[in-house]
C-alpha cells in the first residue's frame, strides 16, 4: 500500500502576502478563494456571513525549513516544542487550516475576511464550521444537543450555568478597570450608557427568543450591583 496521497486543489487564494507575515496582521485584510470552475456547484447552500473552515497548502514552504521540532514564532525563548503542538506552517505536510467569514460569494469567488493564507496558497478543501464539531471540548459541551433524559438535561444546564457564572466574573473584572477612566462619583452612573446597555440586552433577548423584560430585570440588578461596586472603589481610592 503506497503512503503518497495525492490531493487536487478545489480552489487558489487571491490575496495581498506573498511573505511570511504575521498571522494576526493577515486576518485583518480581505482575501478571495478562487474555486476551480469543477467544483463550483459545491459551493451551493454556502451563504453570505457564515464562518467557513479552509484547508490550504503552505505552498511555499520549503523542504530545508521543516522540522518536527521546533522554538514556537522562531523565538528562541520559546521552549523548544514538537511541531504537532504548535501552529508553525512548517510542519511536514504542510496543511493549515483558518476559521474565515465569507463577506460575498460571487460566481466561483468567495470573498472572506480573517484568512491567513498566501496568496496562491491552494485550497484543499472548505467546510461550514461548527461549533459542535470544531470548537474545544469546552465550547461544543455549551451548544445544544438532544438529550436522552432528565438528568443529562439538568447537567447540561449546569454546565450552561457555571459558564455564564464565570463569564459575569470575566465582566465584573471589566467594569473595575471602567473605574480607573472615572474622576468624580457623578461620573459613575453614566445613564446614556446605562440606556443603551438596556436596549441592546432587550434587542439581543428578542433576537434569542427571550423575554426581554426578564432579561433586563436581571442586567438591572446587576448593573446595579456594578454601579454600587464602581463608586466603593472610587471612594476607596479617594479616600
Amino acid at each position: 500500500m503506497s503512503n503518497t496521497l495525492t490531493l487536487t486543489p478545489i480552489a487558489f487564494v487571491k490575496g495581498k502576502f506573498r511573505e511570511n507575515t504575521p498571522p494576526e496582521e493577515m486576518r485583518k485584510h480581505i482575501s478571495q478563494l478562487v474555486v476551480e470552475p469543477e467544483f463550483v456547484s459545491g459551493l451551493l447552500a454556502l451563504e453570505l456571513g457564515m464562518d467557513i473552515l479552509v484547508l490550504f497548502h503552505f505552498h511555499r514552504i520549503q523542504a530545508e525549513e521543516i522540522h518536527l521540532q521546533l522554538h514556537p514564532r522562531h523565538n528562541p525563548d520559546n521552549p523548544l516544542t514538537g511541531v504537532f503542538a504548535t501552529r508553525s506552517q512548517f510542519r511536514p505536510n504542510q496543511i493549515g487550516a483558518t476559521v474565515a467569514h465569507i463577506e460575498e460569494i460571487e460566481d466561483n469567488v468567495i470573498t472572506v475576511s480573517g484568512l491567513d493564507a498566501q496568496d496562491e496558497a491552494p485550497v484543499l478543501d472548505i467546510k461550514p464550521y461548527a461549533s459542535y464539531f470544531d470548537a474545544d471540548r469546552q465550547s461544543q459541551l455549551l451548544e445544544v444537543h438532544q438529550v436522552t433524559s432528565l438528568q443529562e438535561a439538568r447537567d447540561s444546564i449546569d454546565v450552561l450555568d457555571a459558564e455564564i457564572i464565570r463569564l459575569l466574573g470575566n465582566r465584573a473584572k471589566y467594569v473595575h478597570q471602567v473605574v480607573n477612566f472615572k474622576k468624580r462619583p457623578e461620573d459613575v452612573p453614566a445613564p446614556d450608557r446605562y440606556n443603551q446597555v438596556m436596549r441592546l440586552r432587550r434587542a439581543w433577548a428578542e433576537s434569542a427568543g427571550l423575554n426581554p423584560d426578564v432579561i433586563e430585570g436581571m442586567y438591572k440588578l446587576l448593573v446595579d450591583n456594578f454601579i454600587k461596586e464602581e463608586l466603593e472603589i472610587m471612594r476607596r481610592r479617594n479616600s
